[in-house]
């Protein structure tokens, strides 16, 4: 008898659970009327959910009404993640049964589930603009929790992208009111997020629209700009975001002046625990990287495509003026071979340089240390010198009389010393800087060398007191 009525019962249990799913309002009738209990024993049942949540899934707006009016204590239930129906209906965005819920216990918007999400965080997440207004006006304050890490349902919207919601929960809040500078753990605000997910419109209407501090610096001394300007990727998106934080007042590295002016463009770098502020060299570097990585790939396709298409001067120079040997001058053969030679191994030089100053460029090495700077102005110096050789002997292959001085003319002397001029010049440079390497060199040479003799005498001095 006792097995019977349990078994019965486990049936009303699944005829309540496919009510529930179906939103069949006149099955629920019928197993209240078998059952008073019926409703009272769904909170013992092997499921996660009470009805009430199976409906705040599915929507049956009349389902949820009825169970509503038969136990109230289902608003305030929770399943095995504590989220309590209004957690799913939010999330769903069914906002008459929202405010269902709400006329119910509208402190239930208060609960927060295992990750400490409210009704408000989730719908905010999926961008239920209705059901964020109605939550906020049935409890304002939920609008100032904050998860873990500091989160605020503003960062939420900016993280999911919800601008819609971004907005209206910002016209619930005053003039005074610095909600949208709240900061993470790690100092990020909803602007810092904005644009590194390079949101144009969010960022429009933070500058223009609120009280945003365009030049708040997170955890490590780093704003908005700081984050848009050493992006690896600069797209029409970036542009137009740096345009609109320059335009707000925005800086790189605010925090960081000399006599008031800002000096840097890079977020700034900690030596020994302190903050360190970059140098002007540094700027200087770190500008220019991008240019020579420009100039280094342009070249490298330039010198590519000469190599394996060479100019039609160069391929048929020496073939046709074999054929007319005897009628040119001896130089002209001499000439014209070595010539073509010269050319392959310059053009060959450049391409292999330029590949070199891509690769020290993109590696991640700093180029504040004076050997990894050496090395590139060194690939620098090869690439312009070859690079200024292969054009000479292309120019001499197509004009071979140039290299003969009976018919030099006053433009061919001025090209020929121009094209000397530059290969001296850049000789000087790197002559120059190379100096200075070995000299740096010598120096850190010479301080080790003091270090360790002081190491030696001080190691002497100690063992001698001790023998005494």
């Amino acid at each position: 008898m006792e097995g019977t009525h349990e078994t019965e019962i486990g049936m009303r249990e699944n005829m309540l659970y496919e009510a529930s799913v179906s939103g069949n309002t006149e099955s629920l009738r019928k197993l209240i009327e078998e059952d008073r209990l019926t409703l009272s024993r769904s909170s013992l049942t092997c499921f996660d959910e009470n009805p009430l949540h199976i409906v705040a899934m599915q929507g049956h707006l009349d389902f949820a009404k009825a169970l509503v009016t038969l136990k109230k204590d289902l608003v305030s239930d929770l399943d095995s993640k504590g989220r309590s129906p209004l957690h799913l209906a939010s999330a769903n965005g069914y906002i008459e049964i929202v405010k269902v819920l709400l006329m119910v216990n509208p402190n239930v918007c208060l609960v927060r589930d295992e990750d400490r999400r409210t009704p408000l965080h989730v719908a905010a997440m999926k961008g239920r603009v209705d059901v964020v207004s109605q939550l906020v006006q049935a409890r304002p304050e939920v609008a100032k929790f904050k998860l873990d890490r500091g989160q605020t349902v503003l960062h939420l919207c900016v993280a999911y992208n919800r601008l819609e919601v971004l907005k209206l929960l910002i016209s619930f809040s005053t003039v005074e009111d610095t909600w949208v500078n709240d900061k993470l753990d790690n100092g990020n605000t909803i602007l810092h997020i904005a644009t590194n997910l390079k949101q144009v419109e969010t960022i429009r209407y933070l500058l223009q629209e609120t009280a945003v501090e365009v030049n708040a610096a997170n955890g490590n001394g780093i704003t908005a700009l700081d984050i848009i300007e050493h992006m690896p990727i600069r797209d029409l998106k970036a542009v137009e975001i740096s345009k609109l934080l320059m335009q707000a007042g925005g800086h790189i590295g605010h925090q960081l002046r000399d006599h008031g002016k800002i000096l840097a463009s890079q977020p700034p770098s900690l030596v020994n625990g302190t903050l360190k502020p970059p140098t002007k060299k540094d700027d200087w570097l770190h500008r220019k990287r991008d240019g020579l990585l420009i100039s280094a790939t342009v070249i490298a396709g330039m010198v590519y495509q000469s190599g394996i298409s060479p100019p039609d001067g160069l391929k048929s120079n020496v073939k046709s003026n074999l054929d007319t040997i005897t009628t040119m001058s001896p130089y002209f053969l001499g000439f014209q071979i070595p010539n073509t030679r010269a050319f392959w191994i310059a053009n060959t030089t450049t391409f292999v340089a330029s590949l070199t100053i891509m690769l020290l460029l993109v590696s991640g090495l700093t180029l504040k240390n004076r050997i990894v700077r050496w090395t590139l102005l060194f690939a620098m110096w090869v690439t312009i010198t070859t690079l200024v050789i292969t054009y000479s002997t292309l120019m001499a292959a197509n004009w071979a009389e140039l290299m003969l001085w009976p018919y030099f003319n006053a433009r061919d002397i001025v090209i020929v010393i121009w094209v000397y001029l530059c290969l001296g010049l850049t000789f000087i440079v790197f002559l120059v800087h190379t100096c200075r390497c070995i000299i740096w060199i010598i120096r850190k040479v010479c301080k080790c060398i003091n270090r360790r003799n002081t190491n030696e005498i001080e190691g002497g001095h100690r063992q001698g007191q001790v023998q005494v």
